[in-house]
């Protein structure tokens, strides 16, 4: 029996597609579980604790048969007695709220009253893209919060991952807006985050290719965001400009610097002209507006 002060943590660093496979293989060995990985990762690291000393060779064995099943290297293992901690003091402290204008992000543990002034986003930290930290995402928040002047009355978060500027643009505006990502992962956290947030009856979740989908070309909007990658979001500049009222705006972001001209031509010859751009570090975030 473990000493009442000491728990037992497994880690394991694996590719970050495979982080529930691994997570499901090693919750049988401990009490929990969970993996994590920085924005645009290639590796997450999976994490289990147990209050008793894991079977090491039994842990071993499972990890060594699913990377054989998977054809990939065995990742290592490693098994250490820690002591008894506050683990969620330490997950704020390695996690802390992020500011961007007046949106206020925060993971699932932050129970402390949200400061005057500024709008909630509660985030937890999971496998779909955007918590607020990563310069793209952060971007997009400063340049909706500089919109004063919008006056919208639907919204397409389009690539929309965790679903946090779909929750901004609604908690902020109070209109619907269709959140839409190719990955079936992204749309149910992007729902259950719509939830969490408690704007579900403003925020509809679609899993669709681009603007293939009848939910999103049947609408027109005032307001599109999209914090892709600069090549989608060239390919789709000519969509964009269909389904963007005249007057409306777009916030385009996933772009380092030297993607930036690109970007704004494409939609400059969808009738779109350059409004501001947000910098941040490498990455930008632009601002436009059709004619």
């Amino acid at each position: 029996m473990a000493d009442a002060t000491t728990f037992y943590r497994v880690a394991i660093v694996v590719p970050r597609e495979f982080g529930d496979t691994f997570s499901e293989v090693l919750e049988p060995h401990v009490s929990s579980v969970a993996w994590t990985a920085q924005e645009e990762a290639a590796e997450a690291e999976v994490l289990g604790f147990a209050e008793e000393q894991p079977n090491e060779d039994a842990v071993r064995l499972a990890i060594k048969l699913t990377a054989e099943a998977l054809e990939i290297a065995a990742p290592d293992i490693e098994i250490a007695e820690i002591p008894e901690r506050n683990w969620v003091l330490d997950n704020i402290k390695q996690f802390p709220p992020i500011s961007a204008g007046r949106f206020f992000v925060h993971g699932a543990e932050y129970e402390e009253a949200i400061p005057n002034g500024q709008i909630g986003l509660r985030v937890p930290a999971g496998a779909a893209f955007g918590s607020g930290d990563h310069g793209s995402t952060k971007g997009c928040l400063l340049a909706l919060d500089k919109m004063d002047h919008l006056r919208a009355r639907g919204a397409l978060d389009m690539g929309c991952g965790s679903g946090i500027l779909a929750i901004a643009m609604a908690k902020r505006w109070h209109i619907p807006v269709v959140a839409s990502d190719i990955d079936p992962i992204s749309t149910e956290v992007s729902r259950e985050n719509a939830e969490i947030n408690s704007v579900a009856r403003y925020v509809r979740n679609i899993c669709a290719s681009g603007y293939d989908h009848p939910v999103v070309r049947a609408g027109r909007y005032d307001l599109i965001v999209s914090n892709i990658l600069a090549r989608p979001l060239c390919i789709m500049a000519k969509d964009l400009g269909r389904h963007l009222n005249p007057g409306g705006w777009a916030v385009l972001s996933g772009l380092l610097r030297g993607d930036a001209n690109r970007i704004i031509s494409a939609h400059h010859q969808q009738g779109l002209r350059l409004h501001s751009r947000v910098e941040l570090g490498d990455w930008v975030t632009i601002v436009m507006r059709k004619k």
